[in-house]
């Protein structure tokens, strides 16, 4: 009895996949589906298996099915520079009255700066009562977040308040436009 070489059912499997590789890396964008041409036969052959040969000439899906490399510097980049080094921008994202806690609660985010080492800074004003409180710097993927502040009851009177994000980076501070919260 003649046993096959221990090789062919590799190389078998070798061009199988390199036949389904090149099927599925048409030049043609199909949004990841599966298309009727790429498909490929598993039934065994009794015959030697010979491998397509490879042409040195790039064919016309080669181009195509080239995963492009992102380039060592990114278009948009961050930086972690003191605020007035570019433009930051400060923005309170919630200011309201917490029924459940009695108090004002503010949160905010620094926008053009992932470095959370400086100082985020929640001011309120009301006529001439003006309290602060500052909050943890949390660096996030492209910006700052600055935590719940809570300003409780007896630090702020019924009517309205203006609340504004200070950040502090560097010896620098940018500050955001004021928003309006109504305390009951």
């Amino acid at each position: 009895m003649h046993r096959a070489h221990p090789l062919i059912p590799a190389l078998a499997l070798a061009a199988l996949a390199a036949i389904t590789l090149t099927a599925c890396s048409s030049g043609d964008d199909d949004g990841g589906r599966p298309t009727k041409s790429a498909s490929a036969s598993t039934s065994a052959s009794a015959g030697p298996t010979t491998t397509p040969p490879t042409s040195s000439s790039p064919s016309p899906t080669d181009e195509s099915s080239t995963i492009p490399i992102p380039s060592q510097t990114p278009a948009t980049q961050t930086t972690d520079a003191p605020p007035s080094d570019f433009p930051a921008t400060a923005l309170v994202t919630y200011a309201g009255w917490d029924a459940s806690s009695s108090s004002l609660q503010a949160v905010g985010i620094v926008s053009g700066t992932t470095d959370a080492s400086g100082t985020c800074r929640f001011t309120v004003r009301s006529g001439g009562t003006e309290r602060s409180a500052t909050s943890a710097a949390v660096d996030a993927a492209s910006s700052v977040n600055c935590a719940q502040v809570s300003f409780p009851r007896s630090q702020v009177a019924s009517g309205s308040w203006t609340v504004t994000l200070s950040y502090t980076l560097g010896g620098k501070t940018v500050t955001s436009e004021a928003t309006t919260a109504e305390v009951p």
